[in-house]
């Protein structure tokens, strides 16, 4: 039973409104990670459609997995960029192709250049390109340009203590803006920003390290230089020039808009469980960090905006080039991997030296993907309306990295759900195996009650019975107090709180919870037993 339930810790939520993952693909194809983007249909080359919702249509089908194994890092891309018709005609093909295997039911796409929408496609149940998704860490570049927007307005300087700025929140006075857009300030990965604000330097401090509570602080800088509420802010001075009426920080605001149900991992199905991300400096993120909610239309005009250099397309000034160049490329290195962070994007280079930005966004129950190549003038972003956690969202970021690839000139991977489905059988096998274990010492209580009499019986020798009831004591004690403490416990030994395990991965936690519950309740219902059977007749001492 301790292998099957350890088993979970695979499991786990990822860092979760998380940062970019960088799938640079074989064959000269690149793909980027974990959150969305969109589209607009304002462009001449634009293709707006919806997958049929004929049952027998590829857009309908159930989705699958992909194995990125085959990746080769660092490969450059090659081809020429397909334009109108043909890019058109590539992506649709590609789409119905794959789409059935990405492990959602909804999806929607867009891939955008300075001058318009060159292709928005939604698939399966997202009704159109103008329904909100939660983007996830997306949403951390929408809190970057509102910075930006007030260091040059002189209102926020970014090398000054974030506390000037969010005076509620005890930080460091070493903790910086600049810190925050970059993730160096020491903030853990799990905490909250009540639990970050706690006066004292993280261990990491200096080096990046992701951490939603960082944006979240930023959103209060927002709130505290600008004197308005961060959702409202973000309306007025970001959303409405660039025309977003699709997208908010507001979560009742986005339901009132006809947000897509997001669905969350259960035992390897997508379900439409009604989960609703918690609100307040005590979650472990919010609006400013992972939780703005937009369509894919309206991503598509978001992503423009950095290709036009902080103009929107009607011409209103989001911000200035400058503040555009200096979000690219004032960074700092990840450690753990040849890429860059700072200001709400991921960044590396291809082998040829082009610059390539990205980000990945997963919450409860959707992922999102985005990504920027500034030299060509394209942007690609994916929404979809459900997390595979266990999973770790391989089909769906197998399938932008074929978006990418397509939208450059490739021709996109063929993805193969055989290894997935073939991991999740095996997890949800762990899953009753841990259940079947947990259960069975309730089931096999007649049988332990039965040894119980045996042992309290007479005509035994008293050192005989005594030891026989020290047996079962013990087996008692570890089986029905400690082993259901060590399961409540496997959290903390993975790093997670319960409180993330609780929402990213209902499946894990509700094993964890049966097997703990169902663990005592036979303990009860055994002692129930004993009680009755000294009650009947009273056992011998035990110490003599």
């Amino acid at each position: 039973m301790a292998a099957a339930l350890a088993a979970c810790a695979l499991l786990l939520p990822s860092c979760a409104s998380g940062e970019a993952t960088v799938l640079p693909l074989a064959g000269g194809e690149a793909a980027v990670s974990e959150d969305g983007a969109a589209s607009e249909a304002e462009s001449g080359g634009a293709t707006e459609a919806k997958a049929s919702d004929d049952p027998e249509d590829p857009g309908d089908a159930e989705a699958s997995a992909a194995d990125l194994d085959e990746a080769d890092e660092g490969a450059s891309p090659e081809g020429l960029e397909p334009t109108g018709d043909e890019l058109a005609a590539r992506m649709d093909a590609y789409l119905a192709a794959n789409f059935p295997r990405a492990g959602a039911p909804g999806l929607a796409v867009a891939v955008v250049d300075a001058g318009g929408v060159r292709y928005l496609r939604t698939f399966g149940d997202c009704p159109d390109a103008d329904a909100p998704f939660v983007v996830g860490s997306l949403s951390k570049s929408f809190t970057a340009v509102a910075v930006m927007q007030l260091v040059e307005q002189g209102a926020v300087d970014l090398d000054a203590p974030a506390s000037r700025y969010a005076p509620g929140y005890d930080v460091p006075d070493e903790v910086t803006v600049r810190s925050l857009l970059n993730q160096t300030s020491g903030f853990g990965a799990y905490d909250s920003l009540a639990e970050a604000a706690d006066g004292e330097l993280g261990e990491t401090f200096g080096a990046f390290s992701y951490a939603n509570a960082n944006y979240d602080l930023l959103g209060r800088v927002v709130e505290g230089a600008s004197g308005e509420d961060y959702a409202r802010y973000l309306d007025e001075h970001v959303l409405e020039p660039l025309g977003m009426a699709s997208t908010t920080a507001d979560p009742a605001r986005a339901e009132a808009l006809g947000m897509v149900p997001g669905h969350r991992d259960w035992f390897g199905l997508p379900v439409a469980d009604g989960f609703r991300h918690a609100q307040g400096d005590g979650a472990w993120g919010g609006p400013a960090s992972g939780y703005v909610a937009s369509s894919v239309r309206d991503m598509a005009s978001y992503l423009r905006m950095y290709l036009n250099g902080g103009m929107g397309g009607d011409g209103a000034r989001v911000l200035s080039a400058d503040s555009v160049r200096r979000m690219f490329l004032d960074r700092v290195p990840d450690p753990e991997g040849d890429t860059y962070y700072g200001m709400g994007w991921t960044s590396f280079s291809w082998d040829d030296g082009e610059l390539v930005l990205s980000h990945d966004g997963q919450v409860e129950n959707y992922t999102a993907s985005m990504c920027l190549l500034p030299e060509r003038g394209i942007g690609i972003v994916a929404l979809s309306d459900a997390n595979d956690n266990a999973g770790g969202n391989i089909r769906f970021f197998d399938l932008v990295g074929g978006v990418v690839s397509v939208a450059i000139g490739g021709t996109g991977q063929p993805m193969d759900d055989a290894w997935t489905w073939a991991w999740r059988q095996r997890v949800d096998v762990l899953y009753a195996s841990a259940l079947l274990l947990a259960v069975s010492p309730l089931l096999l209580t007649g049988r332990w009650r039965r040894r119980l009499s045996a042992a309290c019986r007479g005509g035994v020798a008293p050192i005989v019975r005594a030891r026989s009831l020290r047996m079962l004591l013990v087996r008692g004690v570890l089986l029905h107090v400690a082993l259901p403490a060590c399961i409540l416990a496997l959290p903390f030994v993975w790093g997670v709180p319960w409180r993330d395990l609780l929402t990213f991965s209902p499946d894990v936690s509700t094993v964890l919870l049966a097997s703990a519950g169902l663990l005592v309740v036979a303990g009860a219902v055994r002692l129930a037993a004993a009680v009755t059977l000294r009650n009947d007749e009273p056992p011998p001492s035990i110490m003599r």
